[in-house]
């Protein structure tokens, strides 16, 4: 009897402290974190579009951002100028423009955010953050050739940007705090040191997989890492966020080494003795230009790059590390420094040079634009090479301006080769290669319109993906829990 009493005792005494923790605040407390212990994906810009990309990943209570990019077509139809000048512009009136990214949509997560990282020094994932960074207390982990570029801006641009900016090389890993390890898993694309960003997590591996294409034959740096990525696979990847701007093509993106070799075929193979030789390409593409300043002096004509933004990255390639192209071409900034130097090119002879200029997307301000139109002293010769080592980026304005170029060339008698060029994106078949490599258990397409992201969608269904189970195509605004 004595025994009964005593346990009887012991309950009441049990049910009560129960009570007590369930009625404390600091129970509160723990339960309300408890049910925070999850991963959360929100879809800021590039979800269902094309460019402004930034996605929001919630682990448990903290948050990485990645990626900060600008809207290019929006952006050019506010500025009307050349792409990169960012002089005139706040954070209010881009966004009033859809320019950069919306992210108010992740307000009430602003605090906790530990980090953002830029994958890439293309302005779609990066050239929003001197405008949005600011408002988060959190330092840019991008690579030295990224960080390079976003210091040049804000400091050309008079931008007072207050976060910490860390140069992490890829294949390099540091912590972001006690459960998060950031992970910089060198891939390639056409711009150096991309990056596919790769956050370990005590929940499994987040792969934010914006922009690259698996090229063995680079010729600029290391091929992808195929056996790595394997190995990410095998510890166990939750989510792969990745583009899908080329999921509709079924193929292979071509190495970079046929865009090498297409354009020894066109400066080499092609008679352009006595001729003018104008090439403009992507500014960013440092490999491109090496390329190009390579066949230049087997040409023996003396390579010239013209614009202030095909300084901007070379100059940020040299602070890097990549490669040092002022010791293959001359590399003129301004706008009195080109006025100068075409005048002496004509001078003596423009069968001496090779000159590579802005202006592949026709853009007004380009030095290209000025060329044709006359703003500099130039005189197209009758079948001077006009060389397009690029693609008209699909936007309404790109293919106006450019189709309007394009006749205004032909109207000069300049001899026109377009889309010397390869994509530096995954087509279909890399993406599922990439599928294949690195299993993850949930994928989420971004970087695409709805086409885009459909074709990516058939194919992850191909490999036994379910859709609104573990395949999620948010668009901005939206958010997935995993």
């Amino acid at each position: 009897m004595h025994g009964v009493q005593t346990v009887s005792a012991q309950l009441k005494r049990l049910v009560c402290t129960v009570r007590f923790l369930f009625s404390s605040k600091s129970f509160k407390t723990q339960r309300s974190f408890d049910s925070g212990m999850s991963v959360e994906i929100a879809a800021v810009g590039g979800w269902g579009e094309v460019g402004r990309n930034m996605s929001a990943v919630k682990v448990d209570n903290e948050i990485v951002l990645f990626d900060m990019g600008i809207h290019l077509p929006n952006y050019i139809k506010l500025t009307e100028e050349e792409i990169g000048e960012y002089a005139k512009f706040t954070e209010a009136s881009l966004k009033h423009a859809d320019a950069i990214p919306q992210d108010g949509t992740i307000k009430e997560w602003r605090e906790n955010v530990v980090a953002i990282v830029l994958t890439h020094a293309h302005l779609d994932h990066m050239g929003a953050a001197p405008y949005t960074a600011a408002k988060y207390d959190a330092p840019i982990i991008c690579t030295p050739f990224t960080a390079s570029l976003l210091r040049t801006i804000c400091h050309d641009e008079k931008i007072d940007m207050p976060n910490k900016i860390i140069a992490l090389k890829p294949g390099q890993t540091m912590p972001l705090s006690k459960n998060l390890k950031l992970e910089f898993c060198h891939i390639t694309h056409s711009t150096p040191q991309t990056i596919i960003a790769t956050l370990h997590t005590p929940h499994g591996i987040i792969m934010y997989g914006n922009d690259y294409k698996l090229d063995l034959h680079p010729t600029l740096g290391s091929p992808a890492n195929f056996d790595h990525l394997k190995k990410i696979g095998e510890k166990g990847v939750l989510a792969l966020i990745q583009d899908c701007l080329y999921a509709k093509e079924q193929r292979k993106t071509p190495s970079e080494q046929v865009a090498k070799d297409m354009l020894r075929e066109v400066l080499l193979d092609v008679d352009n003795k006595g001729k003018g030789i104008i090439v403009t390409t992507f500014a960013s593409h440092i490999a491109r230009l090496k390329s190009i300043a390579e066949f230049g002096r087997m040409l023996n004509r003396k390579v010239v790059f013209m614009g202030r933004s095909v300084a901007k990255y070379c100059y940020a390639a040299k602070e890097a590390d990549v490669i040092d192209l002022s010791k293959q071409a001359e590399i003129l900034r301004y706008s009195r420094q080109i006025r100068k130097k075409l005048q002496e090119i004509q001078a003596r002879g423009k069968d001496k040079y090779l000159i590579v200029v802005s202006g592949h997307q026709g853009e007004p301000k380009s030095a290209l634009s000025k060329m044709i139109d006359g703003t500099y002293a130039w005189k197209f010769g009758p079948d001077d090479h006009v060389i397009f080592s690029s693609q008209v980026i699909p936007a309404d304005i790109n293919i106006r301006q450019r189709a309007i170029m394009d006749e205004k060339l032909k109207k000069l008698g300049a001899r026109i080769f377009t889309d010397i060029h390869v994509s530096g994106h995954s087509s279909r078949e890399d993406l599922r290669e990439m599928l294949m490599m690195t299993k993850p258990k949930n994928v989420l397409p971004t970087h695409g319109e709805p086409s885009m992201m459909n074709a990516f969608n058939t194919l992850a269904a191909e490999m036994g993906y379910t859709l609104h189970k573990n395949l999620h195509p948010l668009i901005n605004g939206q958010r997935v829990k995993l």
